[in-house]
C-alpha cells in the first residue's frame, strides 16, 4: 500500500464543520444523498481515505481545488499552513514572500485579523472533525465485509490527530463529536479536551493493527503510541501536570515495534522516503505525497519555496521552478558544527544532517526579511524531489516527497528528554545510547558522543539543540521552543522575533494563536483566547 492510499474518495454531504457555518459541498457531484455516498464495502475504504488525505490536499479537483470555499486551494493545504506556523514562527526558518501576513507570522506579531495559516489549520483540522463524525454515524450500517471496527478507529484516530492539532496551536477549539452534534458546539478546556484525546487514544488502540502491519501512512498501535508520546512530552503546557513518565512508557511501546534508524539520513527526506526500505523503516506516520496522483501545494511548497532555480545546475531538485522564499536562519545554520565554527561553509559541515546551500549567501540575515531573499541567509535543501538513486521524481511540479510527521528519531530524543526531566521507566544510559546512535549516524563515526551529564545540562538546553539539529523543518520547533519557555520570553531571540531584526520577546498570548473571527462570528458559544 503506498500513494494509492489518498486517490480514491467520495462524496460526504451537508457535514456541519463549525467553522465559518461551514457546509461541505458534495465531493462527487453525481452523489446526492448520504445512502448512496455509502452505499457499499468499498464506499467505506473512500471515504476513510478522504479523511486522511484532509492533510495533503486542499480538495477533490486537484492542486487548483478546495473543498472550503473560502479557503484558498494553494495557501491553505493543512500541511503546508500547520508546516508554516510550526516553522516560519521560530529560529529555524523565516520567509521573504509578500502575502500580507507573512511579516506578522515571521516576527509572531498576528491579531485577530484573517490570516491564511491559521485559518488553513484552522479549518482543514475541524474539516477532518466534520468528516470523521459524519464517518463514524454512517460506519454502523456497513456491510458485514468492511472491518468496521478498525475503521472506526482509523477514523477516530484521525480526528484525535486533527483535535490534538487544535490543541497544540489554538489551545480551546469548539468540540463536537458524532454524539453531540450541534451547529454552535461548545469548548472544552485545554486540560478537558487533553484528556478527551488521550482517552480516545487508548480506547481506540487495542482495534488498530498492530506497529507496521497496518499499511504505510495508516494509522496503527505504534502510530498512536508516537502522538501520545508528543502529547505527554508537553502536558505541563497544556494541563499543568507533568506526565515525562507515560512519555517514556509510549516511547518505549514504539521502540519495541521494530522501526529502525535510517542509515542516511538524507534519504528520509528525498522522492522516495515511502518506498525506499531504507528510509521508511524509520517513518512510523506520514502524510503522503505524489507528484501524480496527490497534487498540491503541501510538499510542493516547502521545496519549491526553499529554492532558486538559478542554483539547479549546483544541486538539482527533481522540479522546474523555485519560488525562493523560505531561508535558515542564522541561528539554525549555527546550530551545526562545521570544520571551522568560526567560518562556516556548507560543503565543510561535519554534522551532515545540516543540508543547507550557500553559495552567494551570508549566514546572517542583516537587513529586512521583505522582498525575496538572493544574499541573505543560507537556504535549506533537506527536502528534495530527488530520488535515492539520483533520478527525479515522477512530477517537476508535485513533489513524490512524503512527510514524516512521527519517526523513530523523534521517539528517541523525547524518551531522552522525559527520561532526562524525572520521567520514570527508563534510564539515562538507554537515553545516552539513543542520542549517541543519532549523532553516530550524523557524523559518520564515534567522535561525537555525549554523556549522561549532557543530558541534563543548562535545564536540558543540550537536548532542545540537539531536537532541532535531527528535527528542523519538521514541524515540532514551535511546541518545542514553548515547552522550554523559549517561544515568547526575551531569554532567547533570533533574527525578526517580535518583528526586530535582532529579535525581541513578545506578549505571552503567542504561545497560542487566536480562534478565527469567522468562526466566533457564527457561534456565541465560543471564546476568544486571553490577550487577542
Amino acid at each position: 500500500m503506498r500513494k494509492e492510499l489518498y486517490i480514491a474518495a467520495v462524496a460526504v454531504i451537508s457535514l456541519s464543520a463549525c467553522t465559518n457555518d461551514l457546509d461541505v459541498e458534495p465531493l462527487d457531484p453525481t452523489v446526492s444523498t448520504a445512502n448512496r455516498v455509502y452505499a457499499d464495502a468499498a464506499s467505506y475504504q473512500k471515504a476513510l481515505d478522504k479523511i486522511y488525505s484532509v492533510w495533503a490536499l486542499s480538495g477533490q479537483d486537484g492542486a487548483g481545488g478546495s473543498d472550503i470555499s473560502d479557503l484558498d486551494a494553494g495557501n491553505t493545504v493543512l500541511f503546508r499552513s500547520w508546516f508554516t506556523l510550526q516553522e516560519q514562527t521560530t529560529d529555524e526558518m523565516k520567509n521573504s514572500w509578500s502575502d500580507p501576513w507573512c511579516l506578522d507570522v515571521n516576527g509572531i506579531l498576528w491579531s485577530t485579523t484573517k490570516c491564511e495559516p491559521i485559518e488553513g489549520v484552522y479549518q482543514r483540522c475541524m474539516f477532518i472533525v466534520a468528516l470523521a463524525n459524519e464517518y463514524l454515524k454512517n460506519i454502523p450500517n456497513a456491510p458485514e465485509e468492511v472491518d468496521k471496527s478498525r475503521f472506526a478507529a482509523e477514523a477516530r484516530f484521525c480526528r484525535a490527530l486533527a483535535y490534538y492539532t487544535l490543541l497544540d496551536l489554538f489551545g480551546i477549539p469548539p468540540f463536537i463529536t458524532e454524539e453531540n452534534y450541534s451547529m454552535n458546539p461548545s469548548p472544552l478546556s485545554r486540560e478537558e479536551l487533553f484528556a478527551w484525546i488521550e482517552n480516545e487514544l487508548l480506547s481506540i488502540q487495542s482495534a488498530l493493527p498492530v506497529a507496521r502491519q497496518g499499511g504505510y501512512g495508516r494509522a496503527d498501535q505504534a502510530v498512536v503510541d508516537a502522538l501520545l508520546a508528543r502529547m505527554y512530552l508537553n502536558a505541563a503546557v497544556y494541563t499543568g501536570t507533568e506526565r515525562y513518565t507515560d512519555c517514556v512508557a509510549a516511547c518505549n511501546r514504539v521502540i519495541s515495534a521494530g522501526y529502525s534508524l535510517a542509515d542516511n539520513y538524507a534519504e528520509l527526506f528525498m522522492a522516495d522516503n515511502g518506498q525506499n526500505a531504507r528510509a521508511n523503516r524509520e517513518i512510523i506516520f506520514p502524510v503522503i505525497f505524489d507528484g501524480n496522483t496527490t497534487q498540491s501545494y503541501g510538499m510542493a511548497a516547502v521545496i519549491l519555496g526553499s529554492r532558486s532555480s538559478s542554483d539547479f545546475a549546483d544541486v538539482p531538485a527533481g522540479i522546474g521552478g523555485g519560488w525562493d522564499g523560505f531561508r535558515g536562519t542564522p541561528q539554525l545554520v549555527r546550530m551545526f558544527d562545521y570544520q571551522d565554527n568560526a567560518n562556516p561553509k556548507a560543503n565543510e559541515i561535519l554534522d551532515k544532517r545540516g543540508i543547507f546551500y550557500d553559495k552567494n549567501r551570508s549566514i546572517d540575515i542583516t537587513t529586512s526579511v521583505t522582498g525575496t531573499f538572493t544574499t541573505e541567509g543560507w537556504s535549506v535543501y533537506k527536502y528534495t524531489n530527488i530520488r535515492s538513486d539520483g533520478q527525479p521524481g515522477s512530477n517537476t511540479t508535485f513533489p513524490d516527497t512524503d512527510f514524516p510527521m512521527f519517526r523513530l528519531a523523534d521517539i528517541y530524543l523525547m524518551y531522552a528528554e522525559a527520561v532526562a526531566r524525572g520521567g520514570q521507566g527508563g534510564s539515562l544510559a538507554t537515553a545516552v545510547e539513543y542520542v549517541n546512535a543519532l549523532r553516530k549516524r550524523a557524523y559518520g563515526n564515534t567522535s561525537h558522543e555525549v554523556n549522561e551529564a549532557w543530558l541534563t545540562e543548562n535545564n536540558y538546553r543540550n537536548l532542545l539543540d540537539e531536537r532541532c539539529r535531527e528535527l528542523y523543518w519538521e514541524g515540532t520547533r514551535r511546541t518545542d521552543l514553548i515547552r522550554y519557555g523559549l517561544f515568547t520570553s526575551a531569554d532567547y531571540l533570533w533574527t525578526f522575533k517580535g518583528g526586530v531584526l535582532g529579535g525581541t520577546g513578545v506578549a505571552s498570548r503567542y504561545n497560542v494563536f487566536p480562534i478565527p473571527t469567522t468562526d466566533l462570528s457564527v457561534n456565541g458559544n465560543l471564546k476568544q483566547n486571553e490577550g487577542y
